[in-house]
């Protein structure tokens, strides 16, 4: 739905353009709402409008900067500008189950913060964010199925933990891949040039899905013992 607005210059005067769309989607509260438009600011050196509205849930309510692009030089009685993004931005924090979050709180806590740093446009960060987690993730779930292990495991490189130490291999088969490309977003030179940071989340999603049914197995077996 467009929105017909005047938006003001440095110099107090008014512009008279058209904004194309309007965010369906808080930044913040990441729910779908129709914001109320509080006030524009028109940039003419960048061919830009910096809108700001108003998230209308109940629960929020927390003011929304909408950046708008000309396609072109801005011409006509009324200019058309394009949505090309919003801030600030709460990213939306990933919920895993409480076997996970029991067993390895850190791990969700620094996933979660990769996340945030992805929202940041800091595509650099994500990676070294998501190998990090992975380590923890790795250590925590073999420290709960072995505690005797726990010094020897806290000391271990992240690949020999996984290799000689992870009995079920569908846990063990995705969490040596997403070593593999948790590695390659920490070094200089990378292995695997095919894959990049989507493939790295999905191997670690899978990866909390196979420790996942592994934890809920152990735990119905004792609680069923024959």
């Amino acid at each position: 739905m467009h929105l017909d607005i005047n938006a003001a210059s440095m110099q107090g005067s008014n512009h008279n353009v058209r904004l194309t769309s309007e965010p369906d989607l808080c930044p913040t509260c990441h729910k779908s709402i129709h914001p109320k438009h509080v006030t524009s600011a028109y940039i003419g050196q960048q061919k830009k409008v910096q809108s700001v509205f108003r998230c209308t849930s109940s629960t929020c309510q927390e003011l929304i900067i909408a950046t708008y692009t000309a396609s072109g030089e801005p011409s006509g009685a009324r200019p058309h500008f394009y949505l090309v993004g919003l801030a600030p931005i709460s990213p939306k924090k990933e919920v895993f189950s409480s076997s996970i979050s029991e067993v390895s709180p850190s791990f969700v806590d620094i996933y979660n913060q990769a996340l945030h740093a992805e929202s940041e446009n800091l595509p650099q960060l994500v990676g070294i964010g998501l190998r990090k987690a992975l380590e923890f993730l790795v250590k925590d779930f073999l420290i709960y199925q072995k505690p005797e292990n726990t010094d020897s495991i806290k000391r271990l490189m992240l690949g020999k933990c996984i290799s000689d130490h992870i009995d079920d291999q569908n846990v063990k088969a995705c969490a040596l891949r997403a070593a593999w490309l948790g590695n390659d977003e920490t070094h200089y030179i990378r292995k695997w040039e095919e894959q990049d940071i989507t493939d790295l989340k999905l191997l670690v999603r899978l990866t909390v899905n196979w420790m996942e049914n592994v934890l809920l197995t152990e735990q119905y077996i004792d609680k069923m013992s024959t």
